[in-house]
């Protein structure tokens, strides 16, 4: 590869390593999400444009992850995206950033105002069920949410649900059903496509009280291919499964599971085209699973 100026721009040295590798940004974000880094198509385009500029610890590690599937010597890239500040403590005691859990950049969140992006703090995660269902096409037709929590304080009602596809491209993630919740406020980030939406529950909750709730969010249009699941959490839960649910016409070929360390276990997929992964006490961080079509 060219040498990169110290001094380059980011952007300009994000596309010029693509373009010289050959790869497109599919097989990029691809190869990436293999390594452990889960980034969307959306957020890859704009780096490379200079729309947006990686912030933040989880942005800096895919930087990293980059410049390994790219071919790139160590800090080739890291060393022009600016070092993490250290920001304020966020009010989940021994937790991790909203934009963290969610492998978001932080400023994707300035378009959820008027939504209590801290409320879920008053809830404690006991059980998560999600389960996506894939199609023939290897696309993302639904993701089915089911929740069990505790309340932390009397009177809470809500609980604030993250969704964001895969890939860029202009897909509209809907909510199809809830149950024992409806929707309430709803944000959407037109650039990042991250959905930002209120559920209300049937009563508010007494201290210490439990609440089961499910919903399914969908696609309004065509729904995009997609190569991987996964769950943030901003404090601890008791547990989080995690399902993938494969049409028999398209079945991949590994699922691995990744959970931010350096271990990346190949996952069994079964006859009936499901693979899973199911953590127990599960510290803050994101976890997830990811496989290749081909």
């Amino acid at each position: 590869m060219e040498a990169l100026s110290a001094s380059a721009p980011f952007a300009e040295a994000f596309d010029l390593a693509i373009r010289q590798r050959g790869l497109s940004l599919e097989a990029l974000q691809r190869r990436m999400a293999i390594r452990g880094a889960q980034v969307s198509l959306a957020t890859l385009s704009y780096w490379r444009r200079g729309r947006r500029h990686p912030e933040g610890h989880r942005s800096l590690h895919a930087v990293g992850v980059a410049e390994s599937c790219l071919g790139l010597p160590a800090d080739a890239l890291t060393s022009l995206v600016a070092r993490p500040r250290v920001r304020r403590a966020e009010p989940w005691p021994g937790g991790v950033s909203l934009a963290s859990a969610l492998g978001s950049e932080s400023m994707d969140l300035a378009a959820c105002e008027g939504i209590d992006l801290d409320g879920n703090a008053r809830l404690a995660l006991v059980s998560v069920h999600q389960r996506a269902t894939l199609g023939p096409d290897r696309t993302e037709r639904s993701v089915h949410t089911e929740l069990v929590v505790t309340s932390r304080a009397d009177g809470v009602d809500r609980w604030v649900s993250f969704f964001r596809p895969q890939t860029g491209g202009g897909h509209q993630p809907v909510l199809r059903s809830a149950h024992c919740c409806r929707p309430g406020r709803v944000r959407r980030d037109a650039e990042s496509e991250l959905v930002a939406l209120e559920l209300r529950f049937d009563y508010p909750l007494r201290a210490g009280e439990t609440y089961v709730f499910d919903f399914e969010f969908a696609y309004d249009g065509k729904p995009p291919e997609t190569s991987y699941l996964q769950f943030g959490v901003r404090a601890p839960a008791r547990q989080i499964v995690l399902q993938a649910c494969f049409d028999p016409a398209a079945v991949p070929v590994r699922c691995y599971r990744y959970d931010g360390s350096a271990a990346r276990p190949e996952l069994p997929v079964g006859p009936s085209g499901t693979s899973h992964i199911a953590v127990l006490d599960a510290r803050p961080g994101v976890y997830g699973m990811c496989w290749e079509w081909d």
